[in-house]
C-alpha cells in the first residue's frame, strides 16, 4: 500500500497517511493557505509525495 505525505515549505511533513483522497485533501487545504497568504503556509510551496515520488505539487510565491 502505497504511503503519502504532504509537505509544505518551511512547515516540513504536515500529514502522512496512506489513503490519496485524505493526502489530497489536506494539500489543498495547505494550498489555499499558501494562495491567502494565510499564517506559516502563506506564499510557500505545498507537495504531496507517494512513497518519495512527486504526486502533486503546488509552487508558492516565495519560490518564483
Amino acid at each position: 500500500m502505497p504511503k503519502y505525505e504532504v509537505i509544505v515549505g518551511n512547515i516540513g511533513t504536515v500529514h502522512t497517511c496512506n489513503n490519496p483522497v485524505d493526502a489530497c485533501r489536506v494539500y489543498g487545504d495547505y494550498k489555499k493557505q499558501s494562495e491567502a497568504n494565510i499564517g506559516r503556509a502563506s506564499g510557500e510551496s505545498v507537495v504531496v509525495m507517494e512513497d518519495h515520488e512527486f504526486y502533486m505539487e503546488y509552487v508558492g510565491t516565495i519560490e518564483e
